[in-house]
């Protein structure tokens, strides 16, 4: 599902998100482990200790329930955590496939509205 819009319902999560970020060419640069904060059909917010570059094309892979649900996005916007190593970062979904999307909602329902 390709996303033109990132206004949708956000709800509260905490699930362990592995990243790849990618360069130009599709090679991995840089990996690690965040902390979603909240998700939505749309995109997710994430807690991290790295910082990643806006603009960046990231392919994540999130537990849910007994599946991993592999979603592609873009980082859109972050910002430091207060008194804090930390770091919020925005993600927009540039590409998740519809059973991505029905394993997702079987876990956080009102994603879909």
């Amino acid at each position: 599902m390709d996303f033109a819009a990132r206004e949708s319902h956000r709800v509260d999560s905490e699930n362990f998100v592995s990243y790849n970020m990618l360069d130009e060419q599709g090679r991995i640069i840089q990996a690690g482990l965040a902390k979603t904060i909240d998700i939505s059909r749309t995109g997710m917010a994430l807690q991290s200790r790295e910082e990643l570059k806006i603009g960046a094309k990231l392919d994540l892979a999130m537990g849910v329930g007994d599946a991993v649900v592999k979603i592609s996005g873009i980082v859109r916007n972050q910002k430091k955590v207060p008194d804090s190593a930390d770091f919020y970062i925005g993600i927009e979904f540039d590409f998740i496939a519809n059973d991505a999307l029905d394993k997702l909602s079987l876990i956080y329902p009102d994603i879909l509205k």
